[in-house]
């Protein structure tokens, strides 16, 4: 069955990085930089955070530095330092790789998916409600980051660094942190909203 299993993903993984174009080398290439992440969040933060709760705007950058911190660091310590699963890269010969090099050994989960959708998971349950607004309008800019992320996770295999089981289990994983952290970030609040009343 793991055998199956991986080779449906090794043949996944050579359709995505063997289809491809100028143009979207470098849209995919902009998708996996650092730099290009700050701009995301802080355009998230820009459509929902400044616009509902200017007040709570701390508690937010706490969530998203809890983000960040489990899910790089889980998908590290958890995953790619006990399954050992080599990245693509490592393995298969002809992998092409745009302006990129092969990076870790190890690409099981992926960090880049991990850190995303734990991004989007808390965004998603912090603003899912927007008082005073249509449903469409309130989860426009939710669903604008979970097309972003799905755009990277997909970037990662487009660049050659990951199989996409490897994105899968880092979306998956990533998703669990950011729930977990938006319980965290609400139990706080809530704590601090009955010293507020006090």
């Amino acid at each position: 069955m793991l055998e199956v299993l991986n080779q449906l993903d090794t043949e996944c993984f050579l359709w995505i990085n063997r289809h491809h174009c100028t143009a979207l080398d470098w849209v995919f290439w902009t998708l996996s930089q650092h730099w290009f992440w700050v701009v995301a969040i802080v355009a998230a933060l820009g459509a929902m955070t400044l616009r509902r709760e200017s007040r709570r705007w701390w508690l937010v950058g706490i969530g998203i530095a809890l983000c960040f911190l489990l899910a790089d660091r889980g998908s590290v310590v958890l995953f790619k330092d006990t399954v050992c699963r080599l990245r693509p890269c490592h393995v298969l010969e002809d992998v092409r790789m745009f302006r990129t090099h092969c990076g870790g050994q190890y690409g099981f989960v992926s960090s880049h998916a991990a850190n995303a959708f734990a991004l989007v998971a808390f965004f998603w349950m912090r603003y899912r409600r927007w008082e005073g607004r249509s449903r469409r309008r309130a989860l426009l800019a939710p669903a604008v980051m979970l097309l972003w992320a799905l755009a990277t996770c997909y970037s990662r295999a487009y660049l050659g660094k990951h199989y996409p089981g490897d994105l899968l289990g880092g979306a998956l994983f990533g998703t669990l942190v950011g729930l977990l952290v938006h319980l965290i970030v609400s139990t706080f609040e809530k704590k601090f909203q009955k010293n507020e009343t006090k």
